[in-house]
Formats: C-alpha cells, sequence, structure tokens
C-alpha cells in the first residue's frame, strides 16, 4: 500500500493518502489546542463537583480541570478535595488535554507531558511506562532498563512505539530536547504573574513528522522551499532519513494551488455536508450533536440483486467502509450510534459487526464497538484527536462553505513569490485576519462600501456582508484597538474605502 503526505505550509492543512486516497486531513489551529501550555489562574470552584474553570487569557473561555487532574499539586496523600488544593486567584501551570466545543472551554490537566518523536517527559510525575503497542517482551526490558537510566530524577518517562529499533543516541538526543523545552517553560512560568500562554504546538511539519511519519510513508509533497528546508531538518533530527529508508520529498512547484490539486479542498467540503453517497446508491446521514454522533444508513436507489436480504447485507457492507473513512477524514470523535439497516438474521448482525472491527483496527484513534442495541443500533467510541472538522471550518454554521470558499480562493489567487515574501499572513483557514494595529493617528470619517453592480449581489451576499460589518466593526474613540481585514471577506465585488 503506497502512503503518502501532502503537505500546504502556506494554508497550514496536510493530507495522509493511501492510494491516492485522502485518509486523514490535519489542521493547526491558532486557537486552544491538545498539548498547548498555559499559565492560568483558579476562576471559579465548584466543591459540589470537585472541579474548578481556569482563566487562560484575557480574551477566550475558561478552562475546565477536575481534582484527578491535579494530583502533581497534591500535598499529601489523602487530600482528595479540590478547596485543600486550590484557591480563587492562584496561579498554576495546565495544559490542555481536550480542545474546546462550541459550547465549552478546554479541558486542563496539571500534569505536563511534552511530547518528542520516540519519548514523552512527564516533569511533574516520577513514572516510567512502556507503550502496550511495544508486544516484543526482549525489547521492552532492554527499553525499560534504558528509561532507568536516562530517567532524570524527580521526572517521568513514556516510551512510545516509535522507538523500537531505534539507537540509543536518537533517544538521548530526543531526551535532551525535551529536558530544555522544560526548562524554557519553567523560565517563563517563574517570570510570569498574570494568565499568559507559555508553550504552543503550531509548527506543522514538526507536528506531522514527529506523530504520523512511519517507514510505511513512500513520499512527502510540500508548497513551500523553506518548508521543505524544515521537512529535511526534522526527518535527518529523528533519523528517519538514512540509506535503508526510501522516501521521496518533492517540492510543488506548479501554479494550480495543492489543494485542488489533490482534492483535498473538495474532500473538507464534501466533509462539512452531512450527506455522503454510497458505491451502491445508498447513502449515509451524518448528524453532529453536542454529546454524540448520530450516523444514519439508507438504502436510496440500490437495487442490483433481487433478494432483499442480500441487498441490505451488501448495502451495510458499503456504509460500514464509507463510515470507517469517514470517521478519519472529519475527525468524528466522542459516542457515535449508527442506524444500519434494519437486519432479522442474527448471523447477518454478527457478519457486519466482524466486517466493521476489522476496517476500524486500521484507525489510530482506536475506535471501540460497545454494543449492538435491541434495536438495531451499534454504539461505539472513537478517542479524541483534537477538533473534529467540522469545529475547526463549521463554526459559523450558515457561513461555513462561503468561508472556505473564500479562504482557498485567498491562497490561489495570490502570487507564490508575494507568499514568501509577506510572512504577515495569517495561515489559519478559519479565520484569515491580520493582527496588525494601527500605529499612526488616522481620521475615518465614513466607512463606505460600493460594488460595481449591486443588483448582481444575492441576498446571501447581502446577508453575509452585513454579518461580517457587525462582528468587526471600526470604532472612532479607540484606534488602537482596531484591526485591518483581508478584503477578502468582504466578497471580490467590495471595495474597502476610508475616506
Amino acid at each position: 500500500m503506497v502512503k503518502k503526505i501532502i503537505i500546504s505550509h502556506f494554508n497550514n492543512v496536510a493530507a495522509i493518502l493511501h492510494n491516492n486516497k485522502i485518509q486523514e486531513i490535519v489542521v493547526i489551529s491558532h486557537t486552544y489546542q491538545v498539548n498547548d501550555i498555559y499559565i492560568g489562574i483558579v476562576q471559579k470552584i465548584f466543591s459540589s463537583i470537585n472541579a474548578a474553570f481556569i482563566k487562560l487569557g484575557k480574551y477566550g473561555k475558561s478552562g475546565f480541570i477536575h481534582v484527578s487532574d491535579i494530583k502533581p499539586l497534591k500535598r499529601g496523600r489523602y487530600i482528595n478535595h479540590i478547596t485543600d488544593i486550590l484557591s480563587i486567584n492562584q496561579l498554576m501551570l495546565v495544559q490542555v488535554i481536550k480542545e474546546p466545543t462550541l459550547n465549552k472551554g478546554p479541558r486542563l490537566t496539571a500534569n505536563i507531558h511534552l511530547y518528542g518523536k520516540y519519548l514523552i517527559l512527564m516533569p511533574l510525575c516520577n513514572t516510567i511506562s512502556i507503550s502496550h503497542k511495544i508486544y516484543d517482551d526482549n525489547e521492552r526490558t532492554y527499553l525499560y532498563a534504558l528509561a532507568i537510566l536516562l530517567k532524570p530524577q524527580t521526572m517521568g518517562l513514556l516510551i512510545k512505539p516509535s522507538a523500537q529499533g531505534v539507537p540509543e543516541n536518537a533517544l538521548i538526543q530526543d531526551l535532551e530536547y525535551l529536558k530544555n523545552q522544560w526548562n524554557f517553560i519553567q523560565k517563563i512560568a517563574i517570570a510570569s504573574s498574570s494568565p499568559t500562554l507559555v508553550y504552543k504546538d503550531e509548527d506543522l511539519i514538526k507536528k506531522i513528522v514527529r506523530d504520523f511519519y512511519e517507514d510505511s510513508i513512500k513520499k512527502i509533497v510540500i508548497d513551500s522551499k523553506d518548508g521543505l528546508k524544515l521537512l529535511y531538518y526534522y526527518l535527518n533530527k529523528w533519523n528517519c532519513i538514512s540509506p535503508i529508508t526510501n522516501i521521496k520529498l518533492q517540492l510543488y512547484n506548479k501554479t494550480e494551488c495543492i489543494l485542488e490539486q489533490f482534492n483535498i479542498k473538495q474532500t473538507i467540503k464534501d466533509a462539512l455536508k452531512p450527506k455522503v453517497k454510497l458505491p451502491s446508491g445508498g447513502y449515509i446521514i451524518i448528524e453532529n450533536n453536542e454529546a454524540f454522533t448520530v450516523i444514519d444508513v439508507n438504502s436510496g436507489s440500490f437495487n442490483k440483486t433481487d433478494n432483499s436480504k442480500e441487498a441490505i447485507l451488501r448495502t451495510n457492507f458499503y456504509a460500514a467502509i464509507e463510515i470507517a473513512q469517514q470517521l478519519k477524514i472529519r475527525n468524528i470523535n466522542g459516542v457515535i450510534i449508527i442506524d444500519f439497516i434494519d437486519m432479522h438474521s442474527q448471523r447477518d448482525q454478527l457478519q457486519l459487526l466482524e466486517h466493521f472491527s476489522k476496517l476500524l483496527k486500521l484507525d489510530h484513534a482506536k475506535p471501540q464497538i460497545v454494543q449492538l442495541s435491541e434495536l438495531g443500533l451499534v454504539e461505539l467510541t472513537r478517542r479524541r484527536r483534537g477538533q473534529s472538522l467540522q469545529e475547526i471550518f463549521g463554526y459559523m454554521n450558515n457561513y461555513n462553505s462561503l468561508l472556505l470558499e473564500s479562504s482557498f480562493k485567498f491562497s490561489i489567487n495570490i502570487s507564490r513569490q508575494h507568499l514568501e515574501q509577506r510572512l504577515l499572513i495569517y495561515k489559519n483557514i478559519r479565520s484569515l485576519f491580520f493582527r496588525k494595529k494601527f500605529r499612526n493617528c488616522i481620521i475615518l470619517s465614513m466607512k463606505n462600501f460600493e460594488t460595481e453592480n449591486p443588483y448582481k449581489m444575492s441576498k446571501m451576499e447581502k446577508t453575509y456582508i452585513s454579518y461580517i460589518d457587525q462582528l468587526y466593526t471600526i470604532s472612532l474613540f479607540n484606534l488602537k484597538a482596531n484591526y485591518i481585514v483581508p478584503l477578502i471577506f468582504y466578497w471580490s465585488l467590495i471595495r474597502f474605502n476610508l475616506q
């Protein structure tokens, strides 16, 4: 099976392809994301549920932390109540373990984890753990003995599966990098007296090489010369390049956007739609809710056989293949309920579950089938690995497709040379705003929108412009608080005039 990685350095988007079919999409979020480390301040304490809300900055949602995630701060073995550990306005070092949703803030922990290519350093936890994915007993014994020798005093180590067969020098180098990173975090934490961001894992290339690169990857394509140099640096640093490995690095330099060339843009747009057609003629409906995700399977126009029992089983098999694919592409997580087409034969039900289980084993997020309920519903859970595509791109509901279309047009229309020179371009597709303040005193007498032909504008376009204008108005009384907004958000027909 040929695997390759496509990286759009300018758009902060990457995709993992198997046999030229997109299996997974990786997007770097510029809001709260897993592994971010903050200095927070205790805002509220709820003793009834043994939890607290931590303020992480001047803006944004407060994070939630439970007493079970504050073990490093316990002063005694038998202290189990949060009021004995935390107090209002107390500063504490926390890490994001679960990204926020539309209505909830991020989930936090005080047990900091620093992630390397082969090791995970736990500065506040004095333990040694070996990944369960390392099955060879001899290898586990060797790595455990090596971890005892390498482990810093009062710190913990977790050996990742990628450490198998790696030279000792690579593990030592990875550990030194993590120790230096922890020293840097400690210095910032000591000097901080208010909530602030301490560390953010925002380098897409580093994340791809660290978390997604494996020996089965045969090719990596990237659309930036600087990104290609950075890619080679990380691959070489973590000993991913050797005479044994057969990996090809390619610079994409065509005029067409790399996201268009490899069908990534269209895949993201399709992933924001609830309906997915099946090759058999049936279709599935995916509905995302706050508590769980519901997937409904419908037969549609499937009529390849006269046997209705066989037709139902075949449609459910096609649906199982597509659902396993969509779970990875959309990064759907949490509780998932699937309503397959009703099958009265218990043999057919078991055959479907066995087929579905084999498909889910290929998913790194470890989906687990809980049960087949009496109503014929398949219940499963999937571990959360960052925000879903719906949470990243669909936060404006009625305007998500319009935002996605405009942001990709922005990346295509601007020349590559201009992008290389202008490093101020905000890479996040979700909100392409320039965070640049006005430095000079400018008198803004009016803000005017003009169109070449206003009658050509649709009702949706006018509503969208009005919505953006209400969100990002210009205050005449506090010029320093204003920001420059890219013209793309005022649609291609609008000219932004300051008079």
